[in-house]
């Protein structure tokens, strides 16, 4: 026995952190966690990033209805100058009877532009009709970050949720093993209870085994209770992103809190699911692109309408020698008028395919509604059975307590037997286990109900 209790505090040793290293273990509470997994969790970081795409994508849709201006400067060196054959139109106007008019040649070669040619200016193009593809691309843009911050929403609500159930986790396995050391050590004090009474031959060498085979029997539950501990902080390493060499501890207790939401009737709290729930307000965002789509699409039927002006110099020279007074002022204005006529069938097949995207959006909304009021209720439901469950479990950890402390006194004014008294050990170490566990079920409910309704961030 003396050997049994010095292995048992050598593992109680282990489970303490030593003062020496304390400085090395990464103490976390909850919202530590939380703000860990947030920053290194790959997933939101990605989710982020792609947020940032969809901003930049709304000022890219606005610049389809915004002017160009494009500064140009062109330098031409012709090297060999074409020339082109034109009638002699000044032996046309002598006529026949002009003296030495009949020597003149009929065609006449002409070269047009010199050597060196050199332009520069800006041209101005804004679009003034798009058969309403700019405004329907701006509103896809628009709606595609919606979606996108819908999206990011559910994807960290999602993480919170999976830290706080590691975490709580971990504070679960830390109960247990509290629990099944509490255990231990009553089943130890009734060992000695039983060695007096056996010394002075008021109790049997039955009931000294019994309790000492009691004692044997909790210590391997102790241990495995210390190894679930540590596999539950291995777990919060994992989702947080931390080193696996890294020694972490958690801080924070398993405790009751009531909650506001708990006074919700079923239809009361699917409306609010319906209303808060980040991936459908991430569809509706999708309808609205599916829906812009169709009208870009129908755009291509409808002609389009452009203003253009260009304001430029020119100058040409046979040599380099550009100055000032060689250019010569353009500025031109045009309005330009595009009407399809025909694209080879593609504009056709781009506005059935519009349609039918926005058709399959509209179905899949039903399907995504009918999944998450199924999963409203089950929560719902999954929230009243934890809270019922936690009072149960704390009801029957106070009956066995005051049953396992008469259970003491009537054994040792030989009322009952040690199986008596084992029985009652037994029902209070249950019923400390269903309250860690109620507790621990109850408190997962609690955020699982506010993820589901897509209002769980900042409720911790």
């Amino acid at each position: 026995m003396r050997l049994n209790t010095i292995l048992t505090l050598l593992w109680m040793t282990v489970l303490t952190v030593s003062p020496a290293r304390s400085q090395d273990v990464l103490t976390l509470t909850l919202e530590q966690s939380v703000a860990i997994a947030l920053e290194k969790n790959p997933e939101v970081r990605i989710a982020e990033k792609e947020l940032a795409k969809a901003r930049a994508s709304v000022w890219e849709a606005y610049a389809a209805l915004l002017p160009t201006i494009d500064a140009n400067v062109n330098f031409q060196k012709a090297w060999d100058i074409q020339q082109t054959t034109i009638p002699n139109f000044i032996k046309i106007m002598l006529g026949s009877g002009f003296p030495g008019a009949g020597d003149m040649p009929d065609y006449v070669q002409l070269s047009f532009g010199l050597e060196n040619t050199l332009t520069y200016g800006a041209t101005l193009r804004q679009p003034l009709f798009l058969g309403g593809a700019g405004i329907a691309g701006v509103r896809m843009a628009g709606a595609a970050k919606q979606a996108s911050e819908r999206m990011l929403d559910a994807r960290r609500q999602n993480l919170i949720y999976q830290t706080a159930h590691a975490f709580y986790g971990c504070l679960l396995a830390r109960e247990l093993v509290e629990v099944q050391e509490k255990a231990l050590k009553q089943a130890t004090a009734n060992v000695d209870v039983v060695r007096k009474k056996y010394d002075v031959g008021s109790a049997s060498g039955f009931d000294l085994m019994r309790a000492e085979v009691e004692v044997a029997n909790l210590r391997p539950e102790f241990i495995a209770a210390g190894n679930t501990y540590q596999a539950a902080l291995t777990g919060l390493r994992m989702v947080l992103g931390l080193e696996k060499e890294r020694a972490i501890a958690v801080d924070g207790t398993l405790r009751f809190a009531p909650d506001d939401m708990a006074h919700l009737e079923l239809e009361d709290y699917r409306t609010l699911v319906f209303q808060k729930r980040p991936e459908l307000l991430a569809l509706d965002a999708r309808k609205t692109i599916a829906a812009k789509g169709v009208t870009l699409a129908r755009s291509q039927f409808l002609p389009k309408l452009f203003f253009a002006t260009d304001y430029s110099f020119l100058a040409m020279r046979n040599d380099y020698e550009f100055n000032r007074d060689d250019f010569s002022k353009g500025f031109t204005s045009a309005l330009s008028l595009q009407i399809p006529l025909f694209h080879g069938f593609k504009n056709s097949r781009q506005y059935q395919k519009a349609r039918l995207d926005y058709k399959i959006t509209i179905d899949s909304e039903k399907q995504v509604r009918d999944g998450i009021s199924a999963e409203a209720e089950i929560v719902y439901n999954k929230f009243r059975e934890a809270r019922e469950k936690y009072k149960s479990a704390d009801e029957s950890i106070g009956l066995a307590t005051e049953a396992l402390r008469l259970a003491d006194l009537m054994y040792a004014e030989g009322v009952i037997t040690q199986l008596d008294v084992l029985n009652s050990q037994l029902a209070l170490t249950r019923a400390r286990l269903n309250h860690a566990s109620a507790l621990f079920e109850y408190q997962m409910a609690r955020y699982e109900l506010r993820r589901v309704a897509g209002m769980l961030e900042g409720a911790l």
